[in-house]
C-alpha cells in the first residue's frame, strides 16, 4: 500500500497489502485473501491456514486421487472504510453491534470480535475499526428470488445433502426464519433500530438449516414518518430492510401481512415504495 493514501479511501486491498499494515503481525500459520463478497462499508478478507492454501494449489492425494480442496476461512477479517474522528464515534458503532447481538443472539448473526487499531501508513495516526468475524458457510437467502412456497426446499435440493434430508432441512430453516423475524420485530419495537437485511448475501442459510445475518455493520434507526432515510452510502436501507422483513413473513412463512402493524402501515404504502424504488435506482446509478 502506498503511504500517501488513506486506508479507507482504497477500493481494493490485496492479501499481501493487508499483511503489510502496521497493525497486522506476520504469521507463519495464517494468511489473508480478498473475500469475494466484499461490501461497500468494509475491506473483507478470508483468514486462511497457509497449509490449507498449499493443499488448494498443490493438491493432496486421497485414496489414490489428487484433489484440490478449496481452503475454507477460519475467520473473516473486516477493516471498516468509515472515517472515525474520535473514540466516542467508534464506541457508538460497537454499541450498535452489541444491540444487534443482544436482540438476535449468537445463533442468528455472525459473531464478531470488534477492535480498534491505529493506522500509521499515511504518516499520521488514524483510528480504524476492525472485526474478526465468524465465517458462515451456506447458501444466500435472496428475498428477491422467492418465487413459490418451495423456495427453501429447492435451495437444499441444490446442495450436497442427502436427498432424504431436503424437506427436513427446509422445515428447520423455516423455523429459524420464523424466530429471526420475531426477534427483528422485537428489536424494532424495543430499540428503534433494524439491521440491513437487503444487501446481496446478507442472509445466509447454513447447511444444517440455520439462518445467519452476516452484515453486522449497517444498523439503521427507524423513524415512523414520511421521510425516507438513507444510510451513509446513499441507500434507503431502512425501507428496503422492512420490505424484506415483510417478504420473509409473506412468502416464506406464508403469513398474512397485517397492514395495521405500525411499521408496515408507514413503510409499505404504494406511494412510499415508489419513492424508495427511485432512490434505489439513483443509488445503483451512482455505482456505475
Amino acid at each position: 500500500m502506498k503511504d500517501t493514501k488513506d486506508i479507507r479511501d482504497q477500493t481494493y486491498l490485496s492479501g499481501s497489502e493487508v499483511q503489510n499494515l502496521n497493525f497486522i503481525k506476520e504469521s507463519e500459520s495464517y494468511m489473508f485473501r480478498k473475500y469475494y463478497r466484499s461490501g461497500l462499508r468494509s475491506h473483507i478478507f478470508e483468514v486462511l491456514l497457509i497449509k490449507d492454501v498449499h493443499k488448494e494449489s498443490q493438491g493432496e492425494i486421497i485414496d489414490g486421487i489428487r484433489l484440490f480442496p478449496r481452503a475454507k476461512p477460519k475467520k473473516i477479517f473486516r477493516i471498516l472504510r468509515s472515517r472515525f474522528e474520535s473514540k466516542d464515534t467508534i464506541f457508538n458503532e460497537i454499541k450498535k453491534y452489541n444491540i444487534l447481538l443482544n436482540a438476535l443472539g449468537p445463533d442468528l448473526i455472525a459473531q464478531s470480535q470488534e477492535f480498534v487499531v491505529e493506522y500509521t501508513g499515511t504518516g499520521t495516526r488514524q483510528i480504524v475499526l476492525c472485526g474478526l468475524q465468524e465465517y458462515v458457510e451456506g447458501e444466500i437467502l435472496d428475498p428477491w428470488r422467492i418465487f413459490d412456497e418451495n423456495y427453501l426446499t429447492n435451495i437444499y435440493q441444490s446442495t450436497p445433502q442427502r436427498e432424504s434430508n431436503h424437506c427436513k432441512l427446509a422445515q428447520t430453516a423455516k423455523k429459524n426464519i420464523a424466530t429471526f423475524v420475531k426477534k427483528i420485530h422485537i428489536m424494532i419495537k424495543e430499540t428503534g433500530y433494524i439491521p440491513d437485511l437487503a444487501g446481496n448475501g446478507n442472509l445466509i442459510l447454513t447447511p444444517d438449516g440455520g439462518l445467519k445475518l452476516v452484515d453486522i455493520n449497517n444498523i439503521v434507526e427507524i423513524k415512523l414518518d414520511n421521510k425516507i432515510l438513507i444510510d451513509d452510502k446513499g441507500y434507503p436501507s431502512c425501507d428496503v430492510s422492512i420490505d424484506v422483513l415483510s417478504i420473509l413473513e409473506r412468502d416464506i412463512l406464508q403469513k398474512d401481512i397485517h397492514i395495521d402493524d405500525p411499521i408496515y402501515k408507514v413503510f409499505l404504502t404504494p406511494k412510499r415504495k415508489k419513492r424508495v424504488k427511485a432512490l434505489e435506482k439513483k443509488f445503483y446509478n451512482s455505482l456505475s
